[in-house]
C-alpha cells in the first residue's frame, strides 16, 4: 500500500494564515464599519444600534458553545448587508456538539423576543415591540434550511448528503425573498434574496463534484492534512473538470501559487471529519427544537396586533 501511494505526486503543503485567534478589536472595528455602512442608507440610528445588538446576542450564543466545546481560532466578524458570523475549527467535529452550537444562535434570541412581545409589550412599550420583532425576525430567518443560515447548517450536519436538496431550497427561497421584497418595496429582502441566488451556482457545482467523488468511491470526509496523495490527485482532477478557468490560471501564475490555488479548492470540497454521534433520538430532539423555535415565533407575533408593530416602528 505504501509503495502504491508513492506513485502519486506529493500534494502541496497548504500555506496557512499566521493568525491564530481573532482579537476583540477586529470584532469592534467590523461592528463600526457595519454601522457606518448602514448609516449611509438608513438615518434611523436607534434601529442600526438595535440591529447590531440583536446580531451580537445571536453570535455570542454560537461563540459560547464553540468555546465550551473546544473550538480553536475563534473569530467574530460583522459584514455589512449580510450579517455577522463566528468561525472556528476542530480536528474532528461532533454532530451533537455542532447541532447544539448552531441552535445556540437563534433559539435564545427567539425566546427573548417572544418574552418581550408576550409579557412586556402588553403595555404597548414601543421599545419592547421593536426589539422583540427584530429578535424574532432575524433569528427565524436564520432557521431557514438553507446554507449558510443556521437552519441549513443544522440539516447539513445531520444529513451530510444534502447538496441537491440544498440547491433546490436555495433557488425557491431566493426567488421567494426577492419577490416578497419587490412586493413590499423592501430593498433588504431583495438584497438578501439576490445574495442567496448568487450561491446557487457554487452549491450546484459542489453537489456535482461530491456526487462524482461518491460515485468513484473517493474518501472526501477528511482534513486536508490527512488527505492521501492518491485522493488529492483524484479530487484535483474532478475539480479541474468542473472548473476550466483553473487551466487558464495555470498559464498565468507561478507553479507554487497555482498549486496553492488548487489546494484551496480541494480543501473547500472536503467534508470535515465528523463523529456521527447523533442518534435518532438526538435528531428528533433537534428537529423539535427547530420546529419549536418557529412555532414560538409565530405565536408571539400573532399575539401582537399588526398595527401595534407598525406604530412601534413609525412613532418614535
Amino acid at each position: 500500500m505504501e509503495e502504491f501511494e508513492r506513485e502519486y505526486p506529493e500534494k502541496p503543503e497548504m500555506v496557512k494564515s499566521s493568525a491564530k485567534r481573532g482579537h476583540i478589536s477586529v470584532t469592534i472595528l467590523s461592528m463600526i464599519i457595519f454601522a457606518i455602512t448602514f448609516s449611509f442608507i438608513l438615518d434611523d440610528y436607534f434601529l442600526i444600534a438595535a440591529l447590531l445588538g440583536v446580531l451580537l446576542f445571536h453570535e455570542l450564543g454560537h461563540f459560547a458553545l464553540m468555546k465550551l466545546f473546544g473550538y480553536e481560532h475563534l473569530n467574530m466578524l460583522f459584514i455589512p448587508f449580510i450579517g455577522a458570523m463566528v468561525s472556528g475549527r476542530k480536528k474532528i467535529y461532533s454532530q451533537v456538539e455542532s447541532s447544539l452550537m448552531v441552535l445556540a444562535g437563534p433559539l435564545p434570541g427567539i425566546i427573548l423576543g417572544a418574552f418581550l412581545l408576550l409579557y412586556d409589550a402588553g403595555s404597548m412599550n414601543h421599545f419592547s415591540i421593536q426589539i422583540g420583532v427584530l429578535l424574532i425576525f432575524l433569528n427565524v430567518l436564520n432557521l431557514l434550511p438553507i446554507d449558510p443560515l443556521d437552519g441549513g447548517q443544522l440539516v447539513k450536519i445531520i444529513y451530510s448528503n444534502y447538496e441537491l436538496a440544498q440547491v433546490i431550497i436555495l433557488l425557491i427561497t431566493s426567488l421567494a425573498l426577492a419577490g416578497i421584497g419587490l412586493w413590499m418595496n423592501s430593498w433588504l429582502l431583495i438584497i438578501f434574496g439576490l445574495f442567496l441566488g448568487f450561491r446557487i451556482k457554487s452549491n450546484h457545482k459542489l453537489y456535482l463534484i461530491r456526487k462524482e467523488m461518491r460515485d468513484l468511491e473517493i474518501e472526501y470526509e477528511s482534513n486536508y492534512e490527512d488527505l492521501s496523495n492518491e485522493s488529492y490527485a483524484d479530487i484535483k482532477s474532478i475539480i479541474i473538470d468542473h472548473t476550466p478557468v483553473l487551466n487558464e490560471l495555470k498559464e498565468h501564475n507561478e507553479e507554487d501559487k497555482y498549486n496553492q490555488i488548487v489546494a484551496k479548492q480541494v480543501e473547500n470540497v472536503l467534508f470535515p471529519p465528523t463523529d456521527r454521534d447523533a442518534s435518532p433520538g438526538h435528531k428528533f430532539i433537534f428537529g423539535l427544537l427547530w420546529i419549536g423555535g418557529i412555532t414560538i415565533s409565530i405565536y408571539a407575533l400573532y399575539s401582537i396586533d399588526l398595527n401595534s408593530i407598525i406604530h412601534a416602528f413609525q412613532d418614535r
